[in-house]
């Protein structure tokens, strides 16, 4: 008997093996087995059962042993699997990797005929949550979404506040009420711990999660309760898509715009875009919720691909925040010559927030004390050796810390360069800012919330508790902080620089920089006390601040779409970023200027629709101590591109060449 089995390694096709007929029977697709490749044994999953190979038969190499008999993935998720495959041009035997827990199939144990079992636990809570009344936008957006027959995705398009997420709670419902399953999709699940206990509360013991904060016998534990079918609903970040539930009915993708839904490395998928695919073969219900989407999924709401429910107010007809900008230009606003970054108008502003009981929220989307440490005699920077960008300096430890590869280093008392005594630090980081705030507001209450301090999810925990206890007056934050916290206290934001976003080299800057301001700004006002947000900026006219503040959402997406359509890039020309490594700079530069000379060959003979947009060096040009060049390409027809990109992998394989190559298939970061 033949047997094709895909092998989780950089190779696009799978290999054929012989097994004998008895063995043969426990197999099906989705079996484990372990077979021989090169010098090696690997573990691979059965994908079928060809009468004939290529090779001849005599030669085929037999399969070693039968790992995994019970299949682990059904006929529809090999369809889903083999669609992630094609689409995003990434080996099958990878994807099926990345999908599946690796105990399951790579056992460390003896070898299993069948399924290995583990007790596991559902996500549950201690207090039961009742279900509250919906107001009239949010029980129309809720009957919309049931009373559908069309497969159609829904973008539930709701201001910060509305109420997006007590109508998942209803759709869902309705859902488990027919016998169905769902998956909620959150940006990150260590940020989202609200969520989670909202959701056990509502759902006891038919809730399970994943995520990467899960220890591998965490992670085999939730992954049975699905596959018995005990968890009816899996709450968890990108990788969750993948979730084995049966009868699906209704996927939902929570902040929706959030980038953290694409992996950044190995298989490149995006979980918001494999939900729509994968609810459409399931013919389940997918839910994309935001209150800012991203600008393709509003293209496909405007064209009519998706249905466009919207919630325009907050929950109780809460207002939304007041919004003022401090342009950051003008001397007499600075707090201080040293404070340059702190105003008057906001520290008056945070002065009278405390004095009335109110918490404040300051955002800054930088970590550490300082952006670099400098010589004041000659210049000298101090920059990481691995990567292509400078060290952050942090006071609290003293260190200079690559936020890339992770290198620290001790801080200097003289310069490397010229011995000199007077060094200094440019730039503003969190932990400035709460140094600052301290000598400023002494007896307030003062707590960060950024990666700096939070290194795990007891930490988060810890803080969101503190903060809802009311036990702090100022947080201060990165983007941690707009992550969909629900905090009643809030009563002031404060952007202390909106113009940082903006000037990134990636086309989409503007809509980034737009999401921000609106989500952290978001967080204002949620209770009975109105909010207040301060936007410090040097360019207060900025389009794009103007929109966000005065919640002009309509007139931002005109803008950016018509922007996005002259300059042919997504949502109206599909893009693919090849990215190219190597430890040696020469090597990377030639190899990737020979790609591009063979894709303009191609493009120019059989691809016309295809640009080809390079090669350069990658904004951060050496990362980890590669060398990183890249390419983009860009297309309005998604066949040419896939063609493309399958001729181009069929010629590296046969180049050997050491440079590493991969490609980015809707790319959401161009550095």
């Amino acid at each position: 008997m033949i047997v094709d089995v895909a092998i989780p390694v950089r190779v696009s096709n799978s290999f054929h093996y012989t097994i004998d007929d008895e063995s043969g029977k426990s197999l099906s697709r989705g079996s484990v087995v372990a077979v021989p490749f090169g010098s090696r044994t690997a573990y691979g999953f059965v994908l079928g059962f060809p009468e004939n190979s290529d090779v001849d038969n005599s030669k085929l190499k037999s399969v070693k042993e039968v790992l995994v008999s019970e299949p682990l993935f059904d006929e529809s998720m090999y369809l889903f699997l083999k669609w992630v495959s094609d689409y995003y041009c990434h080996p099958l035997g990878e994807v099926i990797a990345t999908a599946i827990p690796k105990p399951l199939w790579a056992p460390k144990k003896s070898p299993r005929q069948k399924g290995k079992s583990q007790s596991g636990t559902l996500s549950h809570s201690s207090s039961t949550l009742t279900q509250h009344d919906l107001n009239q936008t949010q029980k129309q957006a809720v009957d919309s979404i049931l009373n559908s027959d069309e497969t159609k995705p829904f973008l539930l398009h709701g201001v910060t506040g509305s109420g997006k997420t007590e109508v998942y709670m209803h759709v869902l419902s309705s859902v488990i009420e027919e016998g169905k399953t769902g998956i909620i999709l959150v940006p990150e699940i260590a940020l989202t711990p609200q969520l989670t206990q909202r959701f056990s509360a509502r759902f006891p013991n038919l809730i399970a999660v994943l995520h990467s904060d899960l220890t591998p016998k965490e992670r085999n534990q939730q992954w049975e309760l699905i596959t018995k079918g005990v968890a009816k609903i899996v709450i968890g970040a990108r990788s969750a898509i993948f979730a084995p539930l049966k009868n699906l009915g209704v996927i939902v993708v929570d902040e929706e715009h959030e980038t953290s839904f694409k992996q950044e490395d190995s298989l490149r998928y995006n979980a918001r875009d494999l939900a729509v695919v994968r609810a459409k073969l399931h013919k389940a219900k997918v839910i994309l919720g935001s209150a800012t989407p991203s600008v393709e999924t509003y293209q496909n709401a405007l064209s009519g691909k998706y249905n466009h429910l919207k919630l325009p107010e907050r929950v109780n007809r809460r207002p939304m925040p007041q919004t003022y900008f401090i342009d950051l230009k003008d001397k007499n606003q600075w707090f201080s010559p040293e404070n340059r970054w702190l105003s008057r108008g906001l520290v008056s502003a945070i002065e009278n927030t405390l004095n009335q009981g109110q918490q404040v929220m300051l955002y800054l989307n930088r970590l550490g004390f300082a952006h670099f440490l400098f010589c004041g005699d000659c210049g000298h920077t101090w920059r990481c050796k691995n990567c292509d960008v400078s060290l952050t300096y942090y006071q609290n430890p003293p260190l200079l810390k690559c936020h890339y590869c992770g290198v620290q280093k001790k801080v200097p008392h003289t310069c490397e360069n010229c011995s000199g005594v007077h060094l200094e630090t440019m730039g503003l980081g969190t932990e400035q800012v709460e140094k600052s705030l301290k000598s400023i507001f002494p007896k307030a209450r003062i707590s960060r919330m950024d990666r700096g301090v939070i290194k795990g999810k007891k930490d988060l925990e810890k803080i969101l508790d503190q903060i809802n206890q009311r036990q702090v007056d100022i947080v201060i934050g990165t983007q941690m902080v707009t992550k969909g916290h629900d905090f009643p206290g809030i009563a002031l934001v404060g952007i202390l620089l909106a113009d940082a976003s903006l000037n990134l080299p990636d086309f989409r800057a503007n809509e980034r920089t737009f999401q921000i301001i609106t989500q952290v700004a978001g967080r204002a006002g949620r209770a009975e006390v109105p909010g207040e947000v301060y936007i410090q900026t040097i360019h207060p006219e900025h389009p794009v601040l103007l929109s966000a503040s005065r919640y002009q959402q309509d007139e931002f997406y005109r803008s950016e779409l018509a922007a996005r359509k002259v300059f042919q890039f997504p949502p109206f020309h599909r893009a693919v970023m090849l990215r190219f490594q190597h430890s040696q700079p020469a090597k990377v530069e030639s190899f990737a200027y020979q790609v591009v000379r063979i894709l303009q060959k191609e493009s120019e003979k059989n691809f016309p629709h295809c640009q080809i947009l390079g090669p350069a060096e990658a904004p951060i040009s050496k990362m980890k101590k590669m060398y990183r060049w890249q390419c983009l390409i860009k297309s309005d027809s998604v066949k040419e591109l896939q063609t493309l990109l399958k001729l181009l992998f069929d010629w590296e394989k046969q180049q050997k060449s050491p440079v590493q190559m991969a490609a980015d298939v809707d790319p959401v970061n161009l550095l």
